[in-house]
C-alpha cells in the first residue's frame, strides 16, 4: 500500500498475517510560495507514486491500495498531466474567493453554520473555485478535456485512467454530502462551479488496474488511521499526530456537530457507513520540525530529553498555521510565559503542554456531543513517539492514552482493507484494536485540569480577538 502524506510518501508491504515486510519513505515536502500559499509538486508526486507502485509489483504485490491526505485539490489534463500543483489543506489562498462572494452568499454564510464552514478560505470547494478562476478551465472540464478535484482522484486517474473519488475524500470537499453522497447543490450555485464530479465509490472498490495489479482500496489518511486502530464503534476515539494533530471519534449515525468539529465518513464499505466527528490542529509535527530547524534542538531524542527537564513555565499556542478551534485562520504562533530565566527545556516542554491542552478542548467538545468517549484514547503518528507529550495529553484530557505499536496507523488501515477485499478479514475483524506499545494514565487532579483548561480558554479568547492585529499575524 502507498500512504501519501503531506511531507512524505510511504510504501508498505504486508504479508498475509498483516506483518510489515517492506517499508520505504520518500520525502517530498511542500512549497510555501508566499504567505498562505502552500503547494506540493503534483508532477513529482505522481511520479513517486507510480514508481512505488512499480516497486510493489516487483515485490510480488497483486492488489494495491492508497491513502491520501485530504481536502487538497488540483487540476489535470485528460492525459493525466497536471495543470496545477496540489493546493494543500494548509493553504489559505481561498481568502481571495471569499472576499468576492455575492451578498446572498455572505448572508447565507452568516445564517448557516455548515455554509460558514464550507465557505472558508481553506475549504476544498473554495480552493477549487480559485483554480477555475485562475486557470479558466471551466469549458475544458465540461467537455471532458480536463479535470479538477481532490488528490485521491488525481492519483487514481494517473494509475488507472478512471475519474473516481472515494467517499471519505469526496465528502470533505463541501460539495458532496456525507449523509447520502448527493451533491450539495447550493454550494455549486453560490460558487458558480461546474457540476462535473467524479463517480464517488466505497473504500473498497474496482478502481482499475496498474502494471497488472488491481487497485482496490482508496481512503483518506485520517480515516484510514481510524480503521487501522479499530475506531468503528460509537464513542471509540483515536488521535494521529503527524504534520497536524487529528482527533477522530466514531458515531452511530450522521450528525452535524457544533464548536468547530467536522462530520465525516470514517468508512464506507459493503453498503454500511461508519460516521464520525473530527477536530484538529493544523501545526503540531510541523511546529516541532520548525523548532528543530531554527536550532532549539538537534534531534528528536534531544527534544524528548529537554521536554522531560522543562518546567511548567512556557506555553506554545499551536497556531503557526492558524486555528480551527476556535476559528482563527490568520493567527500565528505565540509563546507565553517568557522571562530572563526561561531555558530551552521550558520552551520544548511548552510545545507538549500547548498541543495537549488545545487537544483537550477538542476532546471535551466531542465528549459533550457524544455524551461519553470510550477509553483509551489511541494514539499514532510521529509525534506520538514522545512520551512527554502523551503524558501531558493524558493529564489534560483526563483519559487513558495508549500508543499503538505500529505508529503508521494509516498504512495499517489500508492493509486491513486489502485483507478484507481478499476475504482474509471480516467486517467485524476491522473493529479490532492493534497491539499497544505504551499506556499513560492521568496524573493530574480534575480540579487542576479544569483550572488549566479554563485559563487557557481565556487566553485563546484574548489572542483570537486580536487575530487581525499585524503583530499577531506575523506581518507588519
Amino acid at each position: 500500500m502507498i500512504d501519501i502524506g503531506t511531507t512524505g510518501i510511504k510504501l508498505s508491504v504486508y504479508d498475509e498475517e498483516l506483518r510489515k515486510i517492506h517499508y520505504e519513505k520518500h520525502i517530498l515536502g511542500f512549497e510555501q510560495l508566499e504567505s498562505g500559499f502552500i503547494e506540493q509538486d503534483s508532477r513529482r508526486l505522481a511520479e513517486v507514486v507510480r514508481g512505488l507502485s512499480k516497486k510493489a509489483r516487483e515485490l510480488g504485490v497483486k492488489k494495491l491500495g492508497i491513502c491520501t491526505y485530504r481536502a487538497s485539490v488540483l487540476a489535470w489534463r485528460k492525459d493525466g498531466s497536471p495543470l496545477t500543483n496540489v493546493i494543500t489543506w494548509m493553504d489559505g489562498r481561498g481568502i481571495e474567493v471569499i472576499s468576492k462572494l455575492s451578498m446572498i452568499a455572505r448572508a447565507l454564510k452568516k445564517l448557516s453554520g455548515s455554509l460558514n464552514t464550507i465557505l472558508s478560505p481553506d475549504s476544498p470547494a473554495v480552493l477549487l473555485k480559485w483554480i477555475y478562476e485562475r486557470m479558466g478551465i471551466e469549458k475544458d472540464v465540461e467537455d471532458g478535456k480536463a479535470f479538477a478535484w481532490t488528490l485521491d482522484s488525481f492519483l487514481i486517474y494517473n494509475l488507472s485512467g478512471k475519474f473516481l473519488s472515494d467517499s471519505t475524500n469526496a465528502t470533505l470537499t463541501g460539495l458532496i454530502h456525507p449523509k447520502d453522497l448527493s451533491k450539495i447543490d447550493i454550494v455549486f450555485d453560490l460558487l458558480k462551479l461546474p457540476g462535473v464530479t467524479p463517480d464517488v465509490v466505497e473504500n473498497v472498490a474496482d478502481l482499475g488496474r496498474f502494471e497488472g495489479m488491481d487497485l482496490v482500496v482508496s481512503i483518506a489518511d485520517q480515516q484510514s488511521a481510524a480503521v487501522g486502530m479499530g475506531v468503528l464503534e460509537r464513542g471509540k476515539v483515536e488521535s494521529v499526530h503527524g504534520t497536524g494533530s487529528f482527533i477522530e471519534a466514531a458515531t452511530s449515525e450522521f450528525t452535524m456537530p457544533k464548536g468547530g468539529l467536522i462530520p465525516l465518513i470514517i468508512l464506507n464499505l459493503g453498503g454500511r457507513r461508519v460516521y464520525g466527528l473530527e477536530g484538529f490542529i493544523r501545526s503540531t509535527g510541523s511546529t516541532v520540525d520548525w523548532l528543530k530547524e531554527v536550532g532549539l534542538f538537534s534531534s528528536y531524542d534531544e527534544m524528548e530529553e529537554l521536554a522531560r527537564m522543562g518546567r511548567r513555565k512556557a506555553i506554545l499556542v499551536p497556531s503557526l498555521g492558524g486555528l480551527r478551534v476556535p476559528r482563527a485562520d490568520k493567527l500565528r504562533g505565540i509563546i507565553t510565559g517568557l522571562d530572563l530565566s526561561t531555558r530551552r527545556a521550558d520552551i520544548v516542554s511548552g510545545i507538549a503542554w500547548g498541543i495537549s491542552i488545545h487537544l483537550a478542548i477538542i476532546i471535551e467538545r466531542m465528549r459533550s456531543h457524544l455524551g461519553s468517549l470510550r477509553e483509551p484514547l489511541l494514539s499514532a503518528g510521529g509525534y506520538s513517539r514522545s512520551d512527554s507529550f502523551l503524558r501531558r495529553l493524558s493529564d489534560l484530557s483526563g483519559m487513558s492514552v495508549a500508543r499503538v505499536k505500529d505508529t503508521e496507523a494509516s498504512s495499517f488501515g489500508v492493509a486491513k482493507l486489502l485483507a478484507y477485499s481478499d476475504g482474509k478479514l471480516s467486517y467485524e475483524d476491522l473493529h479490532e484494536t492493534p497491539e499497544v506499545d505504551a499506556s499513560f494514565e492521568p496524573g493530574m487532579s480534575e480540579d487542576e485540569r479544569n483550572f488549566l483548561i479554563k485559563e487557557y480558554s481565556k487566553l485563546l479568547e484574548v489572542i483570537t480577538s486580536c487575530e487581525r492585529n499585524p503583530f499577531m499575524r506575523g506581518s507588519f
